[in-house]
């Protein structure tokens, strides 16, 4: 089995007809041998074609009858795509398919790249996620997979093609149906989280203002305190706004409360006593 090279690969692309090229629809620079080419030493590069959208209608844009030509994923977003290349790979012909590096550097999942059989015939199909913070963008004609072709010393007994004489698919509705919109519900456990830090935060903000009025009208803390706690509070605002660790910022922050509480409660109970002994002894409190 061997490797197939950037030569091997243009010189099919690029034989007249009748030949049918392995990879069908690759479009070549004025130099096929250039950075920018689709075709490098030892791989060539697949691009998006249709985008397909779990939990749409299948008539609707990104149904299995009305695929997208680009789409924003957000995180933990699914979809499927399937390559605007086709493969018209003979018996003696593999591939195997990867993400490329720029793809997966962005944070966008790629589940099923993998082994193509000798004798497919078809576009690839896969399913991506964007495992990423940030919004990920789909668009037709955008790489999306790296394949790699080897040539066998002779052809499979039976290739895909024979075991598979109906061909390849599309995506069905059904096959796109089954599969989650939200990859691991962001939206769900951010709807979630906001109700929990809306009522740990607004406890929070509570205790904040009744201990600062208990400051200013009774002076029990220095002010250097009541800046530090200040500043403590304008770090769980800023964090809320990032969703940043916010589960823990605020439990911190409820931490920092209840002992400033027990701290009040102390000193409001000393600050009693000590009234109680000067009026017991006749002083003027």
């Amino acid at each position: 089995m061997s490797l197939l090279r950037d030569f091997d690969l243009i010189a099919n692309i690029t034989a007249p007809a009748p030949a049918v090229p392995l990879i069908e629809g690759v479009e070549l620079p004025a130099n096929p041998y250039s950075k920018d080419s689709p075709v490098q030493s030892s791989s060539i590069d697949l691009r998006i074609g249709n985008i397909y959208l779990p939990g749409v209608k299948e008539k609707d844009l990104g149904g299995a009858q009305n695929p997208k030509s680009d789409h924003v994923l957000k995180t933990g977003e699914t979809a499927v795509v399937t390559t605007k290349e086709t493969l018209h790979l003979p018996g003696n012909i593999a591939a195997l398919g990867y993400p490329p590096s720029r793809v997966s550097f962005k944070g966008l999942l790629m589940t099923n790249p993998g082994h193509v059989d000798p004798g497919y015939e078809g576009v690839m199909r896969f399913t991506v996620i964007n495992m990423a913070k940030d919004p990920y963008s789909l668009e037709r004609g955008r790489e999306i997979v790296t394949l790699l072709l080897f040539s066998m010393d002779r052809s499979a007994q039976s290739d895909w093609h024979q075991r598979n004489p109906g061909g390849s698919s599309l995506p069905s509705q059904a096959s796109i149906s089954r599969l989650s919109r939200d990859f691991v519900d962001v939206e769900k456990r951010a709807k979630d989280q906001g109700l929990r830090v809306s009522a740990w935060f607004a406890t929070g903000l509570a205790l904040v203002a009744a201990f600062l009025s208990l400051v200013s009208s009774g002076h029990l803390f220095h002010n250097a305190e009541i800046e530090d706690l200040k500043k403590k509070q304008e770090i769980v605002e800023y964090d809320l706004k990032n969703r940043v660790d916010v589960e823990r910022k605020l439990q911190d922050f409820d931490n920092r409360l209840k002992e400033l509480q027990q701290a009040i409660s102390e000193q409001k109970k000393a600050q009693n006593a000590r009234k109680t002994a000067r009026n017991g002894s006749g002083q003027q409190p």
